[in-house]
């Protein structure tokens, strides 16, 4: 995949990196998955923390979603149908599929924070 990111552009590299990402998105060329960020830093010649930094912005647009250990998947943006709101959870998002299980975006449940050691629940 190429990723063009112009040196001599008063734009921050993370931004035009985000840019080209959600342009991939909308267009369709980027339907699932992201690329890993090692071969986003390959082919954009841009640090780690910038790669992950551009990333970050289209994560609080709620455009991806970052999976530790599996990676940056691209979030659905299709409305609704029109009888979306009668379904089976009332207009209420269900929690079926890939997603299931996973906090959503942005969000952490109190079992996903990293308890010390020794540390009892009562």
């Amino acid at each position: 995949m190429k990723i063009e990111i112009d040196p001599s552009s008063p734009v921050h590299p993370y931004r035009q990196l985000a840019d080209r990402l959600r342009e991939k998105i909308a267009s369709g060329e980027i339907t699932n998955q992201l690329p890993s960020i090692t071969k986003l830093t390959e082919a954009t010649m841009l640090a780690v923390g910038t790669v992950r930094r551009g990333i970050d912005i289209l994560v609080k647009e709620g455009l991806v979603e970052t999976v530790p250990g599996r990676g940056t998947f691209v979030i659905d943006q299709r409305p609704p149908t029109s009888g979306s709101a009668s379904g089976p959870a009332g207009g209420r998002e269900t929690r079926d599929g890939p997603s299931a299980g996973r906090p959503s975006a942005g969000r952490t449940r109190s079992s996903d924070v990293p308890r010390p050691h020794g540390h009892v629940r009562h």
